[in-house]
């Protein structure tokens, strides 16, 4: 049976093969017109531990403000796990667990419209990662939903399930990857309210 060449989920298609030869992208290689937070943002920026018992706890504390003023404006509660899922993602791959390297918060939560910007100081992508991400901008993970080892066709390590970037892509209107000015990864998400009628 014939194989679409840019089918993300199919393993042997040339745009999963020409991945699996790539190494990790760094940002900095990239000539490419930055990510910057406007001025209407609330901005914090954290340190995590690299033990992992103690930055999920820390990495809780930090959300649980945040999605607690988007709740009380009457955005869905699962705003929380997609923020926590977005700097979980930043501290443990952008940032690889560096300590001495910050994880950028920032917040815009309006009458209609909540945006938030997660920025990691590490700026390095996995080449596999390119596919997964289109793969749920085509809606795939609402159909099926992989974790990124699955999809890779790699074991689950013990300390992370993979399936981070699928609930930020489930429970966001729009996720969108950015090079920031300080050569980190960028991710934006936004949220609709959702009216009841």
């Amino acid at each position: 049976m014939a194989i679409d060449i840019f089918d993300v989920d199919e393993m042997n298609s040339v745009l999963r093969q020409r991945v699996r030869e790539g190494r990790e992208i760094n940002l900095k290689d990239f000539n490419i017109p930055v990510y910057e937070l406007g001025p209407d943002y609330a901005v914090e920026k954290f340190s995590f531990s690299p033990e992992r018992n103690i930055y999920l706890r820390q990495v809780r504390a930090k959300i649980e403000p945040i999605s607690t003023i988007a709740e009380g404006q009457g955005y869905d509660h699962n705003v929380f796990t997609a923020l926590y899922e977005a700097v979980l993602n930043a501290h443990q791959h952008g940032n690889r667990r560096d300590a001495s390297k910050q994880v950028t918060l920032a917040h815009n939560i309006e009458d209609n419209l909540a945006r938030f910007t997660v920025i990691d100081e590490g700026g390095i992508i996995e080449p596999e990662f390119i596919p997964f991400v289109l793969r749920h901008r085509e809606g795939r993970h609402n159909k099926k939903m992989l974790d990124f080892y699955s999809f890779i066709g790699k074991p689950k390590p013990a300390t992370n399930n993979g399936t981070g970037t699928s609930f930020i892509h489930m429970y966001m209107d729009e996720v969108l990857y950015f090079k920031h000015i300080d050569c980190g990864l960028a991710v934006h998400l936004t949220k609709k309210k959702r009216h009841s009628l």
